[in-house]
């Protein structure tokens, strides 16, 4: 079943790789974990776990966060810069960079 699981879901998509864009979108935002998660009626217990990659983040809040802040959801679940706002782009990358390096 795993395997089945592993090939329907791409791997930018899997919690683990949607979780560190999660925080270096809010982190780029100058966002607090609070914020963000009260800004998408997400408690903020599982922002933390969606941060950390321990769960998935639903759709709907992915909408929710490209509605209200402007990020792609191509970003979100995809990892592709072209849908981050320009603004937010710079800080984007060192944020994910930052990640990879710990």
């Amino acid at each position: 079943m795993k395997k089945l699981v592993n090939a329907l879901v791409p791997n930018e998509s899997r919690p683990e790789r949607v979780g560190p864009r999660i925080s270096a979108l809010r982190e780029s935002m100058s966002v607090t974990k609070a914020q963000l998660a009260d800004s998408i009626g997400l408690d903020r217990s599982t922002l933390t776990k969606v941060e950390k990659g321990q769960i998935g983040l639903d759709i709907a809040k992915g909408e929710a966060i490209a509605a209200i802040y402007g990020f792609g959801l191509d970003f979100i679940y995809r990892g592709d810069l072209s849908d981050v706002p320009d603004r937010y782009r710079e800080k984007l990358l060192i944020q994910m960079i930052e990640y990879r390096a710990t």
